[in-house]
């Protein structure tokens, strides 16, 4: 799926990549009839002749043969003769051909009735764009993570080192991110303290998944509930708010950041549900971040929402020292 704000800078995009590609034809074409003498009256005969021979088949009430055979013999000739002229001058007639921005859809956007690959990195690059306004995209790359800020020492609580418990969320996260939407956990609900990793993580997975030109949207759970109180209680005056819920619910991707940090009230509740649900039913994926566990949500959250989450998603454990005070202790930003 397309966000269609993504959908319409994409095609604004391709529009003019078209029109600069055509002027720069144009500039090869002009700078070869510059070079070659008589040339640029070749190319106008041939343009010429197709139109007479065109108008000809067209006309009513007489017999377009005669007429539609002189235009191309016409037009034969004068071809023969422009790659006679290009031969002696070195030009490879091929450089003067007009060509499509784009030969595999020829500039139309689709190809099989299915939107082309051209305007899907197209859109790509603007979803990359929206997501580096709020995420550090640069530094949020599987490559960039070491687990050495995670201990090696047993803890009893989780049966594992939290090392241990990093690595697992590091090969799931990839292959979250590598196979997706294919991926055998369709949600994934990342929990723990702060300053472990949690976005850092998800944030790579929506940079994997946006550059395969899914729809990603980022967002924290304050906004993305305040937009939908907006909707519900007049205050979207612009219509944004109504934008943006439509973009929560019909997104490839929905990554949910720090659930548990906005106010819990009876309408935040059904909200929540009627996102988990929608999403559910439209079989689409969300990745959720939180300081909460499991058992946290049920006492927070009503009990279809603890449900969803519980039923649906696949719990990946957080836990260990905060990894922005360690590296504030080594001098490290």
């Amino acid at each position: 799926m397309v966000d269609p704000r993504h959908l319409w800078k994409a095609d604004e995009r391709i529009k003019q990549a078209r029109d600069e590609h055509r002027a720069a034809q144009l500039d090869d074409q002009k700078r070869c009839w510059e070079k070659v003498p008589g040339l640029e009256e070749l190319d106008k005969t041939i343009q010429r002749t197709v139109s007479q021979a065109l108008a000809a088949a067209l006309r009513k009430g007489t017999d377009p043969g005669a007429a539609v055979e002189a235009a191309r013999r016409e037009n034969l000739a004068a071809q023969k003769k422009r790659l006679e002229l290009l031969e002696r001058a070195g030009i490879d007639p091929d450089t003067l051909e007009t060509t499509p921005y784009c030969p595999l859809c020829k500039d139309t956007g689709n190809v099989n009735g299915r939107i082309c690959g051209c305007v899907i990195g197209l859109c790509a690059k603007e979803n990359l764009a929206e997501l580096g306004a709020v995420l550090d995209l640069e530094q949020m790359d599987f490559s960039n993570v070491s687990l050495e800020w995670y201990s090696t020492a047993f803890d009893p609580d989780y049966g594992m080192s939290s090392r241990e418990a990093a690595q697992t969320v590091l090969e799931v996260c990839k292959g979250y991110a590598g196979q997706f939407p294919d991926y055998p956990c369709g949600n994934l609900f990342l929990y723990g303290g702060t300053g472990l990793g949690k976005t850092f993580f998800s944030g790579c997975i929506a940079k994997e998944v946006a550059q395969k030109g899914c729809w990603t949207v980022y967002a924290t759970a304050g906004e993305l509930f305040a937009h939908y109180e907006a909707v519900k209680f007049g205050r979207d005056g612009s219509g944004e708010s109504q934008r943006q819920v439509e973009r929560y619910q019909r997104c490839d991707l929905l990554v949910l950041d720090d659930l548990g940090s906005e106010m819990v009230t009876p309408f935040v509740q059904s909200a929540f549900y009627q996102l988990l649900n929608e999403r559910m039913n439209r079989r689409l994926h969300t990745v959720i971040s939180s300081n909460l566990t499991m058992d946290d949500v049920r006492a927070r959250y009503s009990l279809q929402v603890a449900s969803r989450l519980e039923g649906e998603y696949h719990a990946l454990p957080f836990f260990g020292k905060d990894i922005r005070l360690q590296r504030r202790e080594k001098g490290l930003r």
